[in-house]
Protein backbone atom coordinates (compact mmCIF):
# COMPACT_ATOMS: atom_id res chain seq x y z
CA UNK A 1 0.00 0.00 0.00
CA UNK A 2 2.82 1.90 1.06
CA UNK A 3 4.73 1.85 -2.60
CA UNK A 4 0.83 2.37 -4.32
CA UNK A 5 0.12 5.63 -2.24
CA UNK A 6 4.25 6.78 -3.36
CA UNK A 7 3.23 6.59 -6.92
CA UNK A 8 -0.26 8.12 -6.60
CA UNK A 9 1.35 10.95 -5.25
CA UNK A 10 4.24 11.23 -7.84
CA UNK A 11 1.81 10.71 -10.49
CA UNK A 12 -0.29 13.60 -8.82
CA UNK A 13 2.60 15.99 -8.57
CA UNK A 14 3.21 15.29 -12.46
CA UNK A 15 -0.27 15.82 -13.77
CA UNK A 16 -0.13 19.08 -11.09
CA UNK A 17 3.12 20.06 -12.60
CA UNK A 18 1.05 19.93 -15.94
CA UNK A 19 -1.99 21.46 -14.83
CA UNK A 20 0.56 24.30 -13.49
CA UNK A 21 2.44 24.68 -16.77
CA UNK A 22 -0.91 25.25 -18.53
CA UNK A 23 -2.58 26.97 -15.99
CA UNK A 24 0.53 29.47 -16.10
CA UNK A 25 0.50 29.76 -19.85
CA UNK A 26 -2.82 30.10 -20.48
CA UNK A 27 -3.65 33.19 -17.60
CA UNK A 28 -0.43 34.44 -17.45
CA UNK A 29 -0.10 35.53 -21.31
CA UNK A 30 -3.00 36.20 -20.90
CA UNK A 31 -4.63 33.94 -23.34
CA UNK A 32 -7.98 33.15 -21.19
CA UNK A 33 -9.43 34.53 -17.65
CA UNK A 34 -8.92 32.83 -14.63
CA UNK A 35 -12.01 30.20 -14.78
CA UNK A 36 -11.33 28.81 -18.64
CA UNK A 37 -7.60 28.82 -17.96
CA UNK A 38 -7.84 26.52 -14.92
CA UNK A 39 -10.41 24.63 -16.44
CA UNK A 40 -8.35 23.50 -19.52
CA UNK A 41 -5.27 23.13 -16.81
CA UNK A 42 -7.34 20.76 -14.71
CA UNK A 43 -8.60 18.55 -17.96
CA UNK A 44 -5.43 18.57 -19.22
CA UNK A 45 -3.43 17.36 -16.22
CA UNK A 46 -6.24 14.93 -15.37
CA UNK A 47 -5.81 12.82 -18.14
CA UNK A 48 -2.45 11.61 -17.69
CA UNK A 49 -2.78 11.45 -14.25
CA UNK A 50 -5.18 8.62 -14.94
CA UNK A 51 -2.87 6.71 -17.03
CA UNK A 52 -0.63 7.21 -14.65
CA UNK A 53 -2.36 5.89 -11.69
CA UNK A 54 -4.21 3.98 -14.03
CA UNK A 55 -0.77 1.85 -14.89
CA UNK A 56 1.57 2.47 -12.79
CA UNK A 57 0.27 2.97 -9.36
CA UNK A 58 -2.35 0.41 -9.30
CA UNK A 59 -0.73 -1.90 -11.98
CA UNK A 60 -3.94 -1.85 -14.00
CA UNK A 61 -3.48 -3.04 -17.77
CA UNK A 62 -5.92 -4.15 -20.65
CA UNK A 63 -9.91 -3.01 -21.40
CA UNK A 64 -11.74 -5.45 -18.36
CA UNK A 65 -13.50 -2.66 -15.90
CA UNK A 66 -12.19 0.19 -17.64
CA UNK A 67 -15.33 2.20 -17.99
CA UNK A 68 -16.04 1.27 -14.41
CA UNK A 69 -12.46 2.68 -13.60
CA UNK A 70 -13.31 6.07 -15.73
CA UNK A 71 -16.22 6.28 -14.88
CA UNK A 72 -14.79 6.07 -10.73
CA UNK A 73 -12.30 8.33 -11.89
CA UNK A 74 -14.21 10.92 -13.62
CA UNK A 75 -16.74 11.73 -10.16
CA UNK A 76 -14.34 12.00 -7.81
CA UNK A 77 -11.59 14.11 -10.22
CA UNK A 78 -14.38 16.40 -11.64
CA UNK A 79 -15.94 17.02 -8.03
CA UNK A 80 -12.29 17.90 -6.45
CA UNK A 81 -11.67 19.89 -9.66
CA UNK A 82 -14.69 22.06 -9.46
CA UNK A 83 -13.58 22.82 -6.77
CA UNK A 84 -9.89 23.85 -7.70
CA UNK A 85 -11.42 25.98 -10.93
CA UNK A 86 -13.98 27.72 -8.57
CA UNK A 87 -11.50 28.54 -5.62
CA UNK A 88 -8.90 29.62 -8.28
CA UNK A 89 -11.61 31.68 -9.90
CA UNK A 90 -12.35 33.26 -6.56
CA UNK A 91 -9.30 34.01 -6.21
CA UNK A 92 -8.82 36.57 -8.80
CA UNK A 93 -12.44 37.71 -8.41
CA UNK A 94 -10.76 38.88 -5.02
CA UNK A 95 -7.02 39.91 -5.75
CA UNK A 96 -8.27 41.14 -9.05
CA UNK A 97 -8.98 44.74 -8.27
CA UNK A 98 -6.26 44.77 -5.76
CA UNK A 99 -3.29 43.19 -7.71
CA UNK A 100 -2.99 45.13 -11.17
CA UNK A 101 0.90 43.43 -12.23
CA UNK A 102 -0.45 40.29 -14.17
CA UNK A 103 2.29 38.27 -13.06
CA UNK A 104 1.43 38.33 -9.59
CA UNK A 105 -1.91 37.76 -9.85
CA UNK A 106 -0.72 34.76 -11.77
CA UNK A 107 1.08 33.54 -8.77
CA UNK A 108 -1.44 33.47 -6.57
CA UNK A 109 -3.69 31.74 -8.96
CA UNK A 110 -1.27 28.85 -9.47
CA UNK A 111 -0.71 28.46 -5.42
CA UNK A 112 -4.45 28.98 -4.96
CA UNK A 113 -4.90 26.04 -7.42
CA UNK A 114 -2.33 23.62 -5.94
CA UNK A 115 -3.41 24.33 -2.03
CA UNK A 116 -7.58 23.67 -3.22
CA UNK A 117 -6.24 19.92 -4.31
CA UNK A 118 -4.86 19.34 -1.05
CA UNK A 119 -7.80 18.62 0.93
CA UNK A 120 -9.24 16.15 -1.09
CA UNK A 121 -5.72 14.08 -1.90
CA UNK A 122 -5.88 11.81 0.65
CA UNK A 123 -9.58 11.71 0.29
CA UNK A 124 -9.41 10.70 -3.78
CA UNK A 125 -6.48 8.54 -3.11
CA UNK A 126 -9.17 6.25 -0.93
CA UNK A 127 -12.02 6.82 -2.75
CA UNK A 128 -9.62 5.46 -6.18
CA UNK A 129 -7.77 2.80 -3.99
CA UNK A 130 -11.34 1.06 -3.53
CA UNK A 131 -12.01 1.08 -7.69
CA UNK A 132 -8.82 0.20 -8.31
CA UNK A 133 -7.48 -2.19 -5.70
CA UNK A 134 -10.86 -4.09 -5.93
CA UNK A 135 -10.66 -4.46 -9.60
CA UNK A 136 -7.26 -5.98 -9.29
CA UNK A 137 -8.25 -8.50 -7.09
CA UNK A 138 -11.30 -9.54 -9.05
CA UNK A 139 -9.24 -9.97 -12.00
CA UNK A 140 -6.88 -12.12 -9.81
CA UNK A 141 -9.63 -14.53 -7.77
CA UNK A 142 -11.80 -15.91 -10.57
CA UNK A 143 -13.64 -18.58 -10.17
CA UNK A 144 -12.71 -20.24 -13.19
CA UNK A 145 -11.07 -23.40 -12.74
CA UNK A 146 -8.73 -25.29 -15.04
CA UNK A 147 -7.27 -28.73 -14.52
CA UNK A 148 -3.70 -28.87 -13.85
CA UNK A 149 -2.79 -31.72 -17.28
CA UNK A 150 -6.05 -32.55 -19.00
CA UNK A 151 -5.96 -35.86 -20.93
CA UNK A 152 -8.58 -36.84 -23.94
CA UNK A 153 -10.65 -39.06 -22.39
CA UNK A 154 -9.81 -42.80 -23.02
CA UNK A 155 -5.88 -41.76 -23.27
CA UNK A 156 -2.97 -41.82 -20.22
CA UNK A 157 -0.54 -40.32 -20.01
CA UNK A 158 2.89 -41.04 -19.17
Amino acid sequence: MRVRFTRYSVASLVATGISQLVLFALYGWGVLGALAASTVAFVVGAVPHFVMIRWWAWGQRGMPRLTRQVVGYLVVTLLGGLVSVLLTAGADWLIGPLVADRAARTLVLNVTYVLSGLPVFVAKYAFLDRVFAQDAYAATNSTRVRAANPVAPGTTSS
